[in-house]
């Protein structure tokens, strides 16, 4: 296993409790983390903005020379290495390295979020409350989903 793709759904549960977490009545006070995913502002999430958020997230502290792009190198963590077919499958221009726009590609399709949403939607309406968010992550409270 690798970070990338064995702590996935972790950090898809961290981060959709995250963004419950620090709301605020302040107006000086930066947005809750939830209002930071809920682009459009309508209250609830989309799958596709939980899913910008999970990868933006998780590939930002990947990136570990803040170049924009991870390589093979950065994915890897002592004791779970990364396998190179896995990262080959987002590196879809097959230059080496994964961009922002890769990760966000592949995530729109077989990532996390995409995968964990139906589960928290509970009213499966197709997006996700707060409520929803805090419930689905304080079920799958430690373990990976």
């Amino acid at each position: 296993m690798n970070r990338i793709f064995s702590l996935a759904p972790a950090a898809a549960a961290a981060s959709l409790l995250a963004l419950t977490g620090c709301r605020s009545t302040a107006p000086q006070t930066p947005p809750s983390r939830f209002a930071q995913a809920d682009k459009n502002k309508d209250g609830k999430l989309s799958v596709d903005e939980a899913n910008e958020f999970i990868v933006i997230g998780l590939f930002e502290s990947l990136d570990r020379n803040k170049d924009g792009k991870l390589v093979l190198a950065e994915c890897a963590v002592e004791g779970a290495p990364v396998t190179v077919t896995k990262f080959r499958r987002r590196d879809t221009n097959k230059d080496g390295s994964i961009t922002k726009d890769e990760a966000l590609q592949y995530g729109r399709t077989k990532g996390i979020a995409s995968k964990a949403f139906p589960k928290a939607d509970k009213n499966q309406d197709g997006a996700l409350s707060t409520a929803e968010v805090t419930e689905f992550y304080g079920d799958k409270e430690g373990s990976p989903f």
